[in-house]
Order: structure tokens, then C-alpha cells, then sequence
């Protein structure tokens, strides 16, 4: 039974009690146990009793009318009943992650005699390298456990399962590959929501710079960004919009207006400008001409003919005018209608339409954009000498992250999908799982899981095989509501697999519990084969 229904059936026996209309018992336990780590770091100790274990989720019961629900990290053969001591991994975002102690696992032979055989001390410390590397099916001879105990001693601060899970995936041991495979571990590592946060952590950034009264250095650093999101002719590698760049940038104040509008098409501005607040769009209007923008330009704009492009071309002409007047430019970047305008687009550009995704290359185009844009944005950070602000950190996690991805590929195919869905942002995860034989054959099957995190209906995991043209899919979704909704719209998927000569059988499953998609890669065959032929770089 998942966890998460064994507390919902007790929250129903308190609930339905009499006296307790309001908030139920097991529901303040719950909180109580949450303020009793509240403060804890990482690695400090917590003891409870069990009342629950299921898998790798736990249920402790921390004293009085304290209950502390938690992930587990490794296997403990645990019953209720036990009282035992655990090792805080993590406690962010209201997701504990529990470590067992040494004195709480039951000594294996095997353990005490790889130990003896390698001539190392028998201590917690090796007794959980040796049975994580065990459990991993790593190998336990002297060598190995001699390259394992070095590796943990310089990184004491990193939990040794991780240590073993990173080497097992042949995984380079840095701290930002740490920071990323716990953060994975952890649902904590979603790309898509790192790219929206970049567009707020960036105005605040700018505010910072001009708030203390240097408004040529924020405005020195709007126009690197500016420079770096129009550079996404030059990264998507079309021939066409390659062509056009330098033509755009000569088009100037208004002139060669024909040449800017090809470009300009690529984002229509109008959409947005219809949604905008009138008074929003009467300040960007009135910004614009007092900041000098040419009169060909707001004439195009009054008559809806330009777009997005067009306008950040001129607001990166203006901010490179000398002569322009700073606190007009100042005053229309402050400006709420223009923030939109910029967001609007860096959602544009780092995020796809589920239609996009099914375009040759899409995908790798959208790495290589994300990557380029990345290092030109931390350089255009570095020249202002302020290396630690929201900015600098969500900047450095979204690099950490690709890199992460890539180097992740030359063991498995797998990638994030920022997706921009009507009215929402979702992050979609890809990952394909086969023998490497049969991908360079194409025979046999090949299975996937595809993971999205969505505003309404939660956590999706899609599990797909294709043999020859028969698609086999197991939807598993977190209620019975959204498997209805699932199964009653599943017909518009049957009909364009048809079309593409495919055909269908799916089927529809409440989760049982929820597993991240680095879950799903460590509980894979112990001995992966490299997927060379399918494998992809995100930095190209």
C-alpha cells in the first residue's frame, strides 16, 4: 500500500471521529513533526519509531503527537514497531530525505569478510560503502573498495549512497554534479522552472545595479542580455535567419524595415500587446518615444505591422546611442509593459509547444540556444562584478544542469523538455531505456518513459513501448479524476498514431507511488550498455 493512502486512511478514521470537524489530528501531528526538524542541517541525527514503511517512503512517530513523514535513502528491512536513529539528508521544500544509521542495519557476513579481505577497518563509514556497493552490484574487491573509501574521504560531506549510485553510472564525482544528482534524487532539478525564474531574478537584478544610483551599468547590462536573446538567429543554425542578422542590425533607426520584419515575424508582438492592460500599453508607448525610438519604428507599432524582434532591436539601438537619454531608457525598462515584452520572449525562445516538439531537431536547437544564451548571460553577469545574486545562482544551476544532462547521455538517453502549454509552464522528462543491440539494429523494442509535471493534473508518468508499429502505453496519474480525464481524450491520440500508421492499446493506472526519473534510471540493469547511437550532446 503507497504511504500516502495508509495516512489518508487514518486521516479518515480521525476525521470522522466526533469533535473533530476542523483540522484533524493527524494533520496537526504532521505539522508538529515538521517544526520539531524545522532548523536541523543536513547530516544531524533524528529518532522516531516506525508506524509505516513502504518502499522508500517512511512514517515515524517522533514523540507526542508528532508524526514525520520522509523519503528513505537505501534499502532498510524495517517493521513497525522499531525505534530507530536516521541521519537528516534533506529537508527542502518540505521533502525529508532520512539516511539509516550503522547501528540500525543487521551485519551481513559478506561485509565483515570483504572488509577483512581488503585489510580495512569495520566501522559505519565502511560498512555502508561496502553494503551500498552491494546493493548497487558493484564489485567488493580490494581495489574497488580502496578507490570507493578514497572517493568518500573527499567527500565527507556527500552521503556515501550517492557516492556509490554516481560511480556505479560512471558519473564524474564534482560538487556541481553532486549538487545536480541530489538535486534530481530529490524532484528538485526541473529545468523548465529554473528558465521562468531566470526573467524575475533578472529584473531584480537590474534593480540592484540602479538602485544605487549607477543606471549605466544596468543599462550596459540590458543591453549584453538584449544582444545575447537576439543571437537566437545564430544559434538555431538556419541558414535563413543567419543571413538576415547582420541585415537587421544595419536596418537601424527604421531603415531596411522590410528586412527586420522576416525577423520580427518569428514572435508576434500583437498577441501580447492585445492582452496587455490599457494602461500598460499606454506606458510602453509613451516610453518609446521619449526614449527616442525612430518615428518609422512607432509608426510600424501603432499599426500592429512589427513584432518582438523589431522591438528589442530598437531598445538595443537606443541603448547603444550614446547621446540617448538614460533616465527615459531607464524608466521604459522599468516599465511593466516592457518586463512582459522581455518575458514573453525569453519564454519563447527557452521553452517549447508541445507541436514543436515533434520537429527534426527541435529539441538539440533548443540546447544549443540554451547553452550559448547561458554563458553569454553569466559573462554579461561577471563584468558587473556581482557574482552572488539570484541572477548568478539560477544562471550556474541551469548550465550546472545541461551539462549534467550531457554528460548523463553517454550512459542514457535522456532529456528535459521545457514546455510552454496554453496558459502554463510544464516540465517533461524523456527517457529511453533498451538493449544498445537492438537500437542499431532497430529491432525489438524500445521503451521509454515520459514524465510531466502539470498545473492540474500533477505528476504524468507515461510509460510507451513500439514494437514494429504497436504502441503500448501505461498511463499512471496521481487520481482517479485525471485518469478519467486521460481516458475520455485518449481517442485524440489512437487517431494521429493511425495516421502515422501506428497503432494503440493503452492503459490506465492510479500511481502507486512517486518515483522521480533518476528512480527509474538506478533501478535499471545494474550493467547499462553506453546508447552511443541515440545518445545526445545538449551542449552540440
Amino acid at each position: 500500500m503507497k504511504l500516502s493512502s495508509y495516512i489518508n486512511q487514518i486521516n479518515q478514521s480521525f476525521t470522522e471521529m466526533p469533535g473533530n470537524e476542523g483540522t484533524s489530528s493527524l494533520e496537526q501531528s504532521l505539522k508538529n513533526g515538521m517544526e520539531a526538524i524545522y532548523g536541523k542541517q543536513s547530516g544531524e541525527t533524528v529518532t522516531g519509531e516506525i508506524l509505516k514503511c513502504s518502499g522508500n517512503e517512511i512514517l515515524l512517530s517522533l514523540g507526542k503527537n508528532q508524526l514525520l513523514q520522509a523519503k528513505l535513502e537505501g534499502n532498510l528491512s524495517a517493521q513497525p514497531g522499531q525505534l530507530l536513529t536516521f541521519q537528516i539528508r534533506n529537508t527542502a521544500g518540505n521533502k525529508v530525505v532520512l539516511s539509516p544509521l550503522f547501528e540500525n542495519t543487521s551485519q551481513d557476513p559478506n561485509i565483515s569478510k570483504a572488509l577483512r579481505q581488503a585489510g580495512m577497518p569495520e566501522n559505519s563509514v565502511t560498512t555502508q560503502m561496502v553494503k551500498a556497493m552491494m546493493e548497487e552490484g558493484l564489485p567488493i574487491d580490494r581495489q574497488s573498495l580502496y578507490q570507493m573509501n578514497k572517493l568518500i574521504n573527499a567527500n565527507p560531506q556527500t552521503a556515501i549512497q550517492t557516492l556509490v549510485q554516481m560511480q556505479r553510472l560512471s558519473l564524474p564525482v564534482t560538487p556541481e554534479n553532486i549538487f545536480q544528482f541530489e538535486a534530481y534524487k530529490n524532484y528538485q532539478h526541473q529545468l523548465g522552472e529554473s528558465l521562468v525564474e531566470i526573467a524575475d531574478a533578472f529584473t531584480q537584478t537590474f534593480q540592484e545595479m540602479t538602485g544605487s544610483g549607477n543606471i549605466s551599468e544596468g543599462l550596459s547590462f540590458y543591453q549584453n542580455v538584449l544582444s545575447a536573446l537576439l543571437e537566437e538567429n545564430l544559434t538555431d543554425g538556419a541558414a535563413q535567419m543567419g543571413e538576415q542578422s547582420d541585415a537587421v542590425r544595419l536596418a537601424g533607426a527604421g531603415e531596411g524595415m522590410e528586412t527586420v520584419e522576416k525577423t520580427a515575424l518569428q514572435a508576434p508582438l500583437q498577441e501580447l500587446i492585445a492582452s496587455m492592460p490599457e494602461e500598460e500599453l499606454s506606458e510602453l508607448m509613451d516610453g518609446l518615444k521619449k526614449a527616442g525610438a525612430s518615428a518609422n519604428f512607432m509608426q510600424d507599432m501603432i499599426a500592429g505591422k512589427t513584432g518582438t524582434k523589431a522591438l528589442l532591436l530598437e531598445i538595443e539601438r537606443l541603448l547603444s546611442d550614446e547621446a540617448a537619454d538614460k533616465e527615459s531608457l531607464f524608466s521604459l525598462l522599468e516599465g511593466k509593459g516592457f518586463k512582459n515584452v522581455l518575458k514573453n520572449e525569453m519564454n519563447r525562445q527557452w521553452l517549447l509547444k508541445p507541436e514543436e516538439v515533434a520537429e527534426e531537431h527541435s529539441v538539440d536547437k533548443l540546447y544549443e540556444r540554451l547553452s550559448s544564451q547561458m554563458k553569454q548571460l553569466s559573462q554579461a553577469l561577471s563584468q558587473t562584478a556581482r557574482p552572488d545574486t539570484p541572477l548568478a545562482r539560477t544562471l550556474s544551476n541551469v548550465s550546472g544542469n545541461i551539462d549534467f544532462m550531457n554528460q548523463m547521455n553517454q550512459m542514457f538517453t535522456y532529456v528535459q523538455i521545457p514546455l510552454k502549454m496554453q496558459g502554463q509552464e510544464a516540465n517533461g522528462e524523456l527517457f529511453v531505456y533498451t538493449n544498445k543491440k537492438n537500437l542499431a539494429k532497430k529491432e525489438g523494442t524500445v521503451s521509454a518513459l515520459l514524465h510531466l509535471d502539470m498545473e492540474h493534473l500533477g505528476s504524468v508518468d507515461v510509460h510507451v513501448a513500439l514494437t514494429d508499429q504497436k504502441v503500448s502505453t501505461k498511463f499512471y496519474l496521481k487520481d482517479e479524476k485525471a485518469l478519467d480525464l486521460i481516458a475520455n481524450h485518449i481517442d485524440l491520440l489512437n487517431e494521429r498514431l493511425e495516421k502515422r500508421g501506428y497503432s494503440m492499446n493503452a492503459q490506465f493506472m492510479v500511481k502507486d507511488e512517486d518515483k522521480s526519473v533518476m528512480d527509474e534510471i538506478l533501478e535499471q540493469n545494474k550493467n547499462i550498455s553506453v546508447l552511443a547511437g541515440y545518445s545526445f550532446d545538449a551542449r552540440a
